[in-house]
C-alpha cells in the first residue's frame, strides 16, 4: 500500500489507511462501525458493517458516491447488500468483520464485472471459515 494514492481519498490518500478504512487499487472500503471520519465514508465505494437489511438502502441514500452497502445482521451473521439501481443481494453468513469486508469487496467486483444488469439475482455463498 505504500506510495499508493487513491484520487478520492481525503488528503490525497498516499498510503492513507486508518482504522476501518481500506484504500484498495480499485475501490475504497469503509467499515461504518469504525471510528473512520465522515470524509472517508463520503468517498467510499463500499460501506459495510452491522445492521438490519433496511440500513443498507438508508446508507446508500446518505452516501451518494457509494455503489454498494453491505450489512451483517449481528444475530445470525447473514449479509445483505444494497447497490445503486435498487439491486439487493443476499450474500449468506459471515463470521466476523474481516470476512464481511472480503465479501463486500467481492460483491463490488462482481457488480463491476457484470455491469449491474437489471433484474439480475445474485446469490453468493460465503466460503471460508465456519460461522459456528
Amino acid at each position: 500500500m505504500r506510495g499508493y494514492s487513491h484520487p478520492r481519498a481525503p488528503g490525497g490518500g498516499a498510503g492513507a489507511v486508518t482504522a476501518g478504512v481500506s484504500v484498495l487499487p480499485d475501490h475504497v472500503r469503509v467499515d461504518f462501525d469504525s471510528n473512520a471520519a465522515e470524509a472517508w465514508r463520503d468517498c467510499a465505494d463500499v460501506l459495510f458493517g452491522r445492521g438490519e437489511p433496511a440500513l443498507a438502502a438508508q446508507l446508500l441514500d446518505t452516501h451518494p458516491g457509494c455503489l454498494l452497502v453491505s450489512v451483517r445482521n449481528p444475530a445470525d451473521g447473514r449479509c445483505t447488500a444494497a447497490a445503486r439501481g435498487g439491486l439487493r443481494i443476499e450474500a449468506g453468513r459471515v463470521r466476523d468483520a474481516r470476512d464481511h469486508a472480503l465479501v463486500a469487496s467481492a460483491l463490488y467486483g462482481l457488480l463491476l464485472a457484470l455491469n449491474r444488469r437489471p433484474g439480475l439475482l445474485i446469490v453468493l455463498a460465503a466460503a471460508g471459515r465456519p460461522t459456528d
